[in-house]
Order: C-alpha cells, then structure tokens, then sequence
C-alpha cells in the first residue's frame, strides 16, 4: 500500500476537528496525539504526530499509540478475532482503548493492518484510527459494526454517519 502520509496526516487532523463537534464526544477539548500505522503484520510502520496538543504529554501519548497497536497485534496472534484494543482495556494499569485492527489474506496467509491512536479520549481516540482505515480502504461497515458492539463507540457512530 503506497501511503501519501503528509495528505494521512491532514486526513487525520480534520477527523479530529470533526470529532471535537459530535455530540457524542464527552471531552472534545483535545486536539492532536500520536498516530501510529501498523501495515502488514508490522512490517511496514509509520508513527506520525499529528495535530495541537499538551507538548508536556507527547512521551505518554507517542508510547500509549504504540503499545495499543503492539498489544493488539499480540492479542490477534493468540485470538484471530481481536479486532479492538478495547477487548484488552485496563485503566487502572494503562492500557486503554483507540486501536483498531483489519485481517486480509497475504500470499495464502493471514495477516493484519493495525491503526492506533492516541491523545484524545479513548473514543474519540478509537474513532480517528477507524476513519483512518476507512479512508484506506481497509475497513467497511461491517467493521464498524463489530467494533463498536465492543466498545460502544458512539462517537464512531457519530461521525461515520456523516461519511455514509
């Protein structure tokens, strides 16, 4: 997959900038984190950072985005059906939602595509990555549908309505 990720980078500001609207969205005050694009089982990633955010928070929010990404790869390598870093959420020792996860099929063998991000809140953070695959071409809304069964996003509801 050939990535632009300068226009990946301006598409994720504006899901931003749209999620911090819906009505869904119980904490729209942040505005940027850390993307990160987990492609082909990790063999191709990219960590970007995209838009404003607390400049004092950019380690925690770089490391959150990865470990999301890794901990759901880790839980699909055990359990083909993890699909969310929300079936492996802890709070209360940092692990929280905002990765999403896509199987193909690769020259005969599964694979994935993982998007994580973080900076925002989990939903908002998990609504971004969802849109990103989406906009890729790696989710559809059956997807969605499976996604937000796990974690009642209803921000991803929310905005992928006005994508329809």
């Amino acid at each position: 997959m050939d990535l632009n990720l300068d226009q990946l980078k301006i598409t994720a500001n504006s899901f931003i900038k749209i999620s911090k609207n819906l009505i869904s969205n119980k904490n729209p005050e942040k505005e940027g984190g850390y993307l990160t694009l987990a492609l082909n089982a990790f063999s191709i990633k990219h960590v970007l950072e995209i838009g404003n955010y607390n400049i004092e928070k950019k380690e925690k929010y770089l490391r959150f985005s990865q470990e999301k990404a890794h901990r759901l790869y880790s839980d699909w390598l055990r359990d083909p059906a993890s699909v969310s870093s929300w079936q492996t959420r802890q709070p209360e020792i940092n692990k929280y939602g905002g990765a999403v996860l896509f199987n193909f099929v690769n020259n005969l063998s599964p694979s994935c595509n993982i998007i994580s991000f973080s900076g925002l809140n989990e939903h908002a953070d998990e609504t971004v990555s969802f849109m990103l695959a989406y906009h890729l071409n790696l989710a559809n809304s059956s997807d969605l549908e499976k996604i937000t069964r796990i974690s009642k996003n209803q921000v991803l509801e929310e905005m992928f309505k006005k994508f329809k």
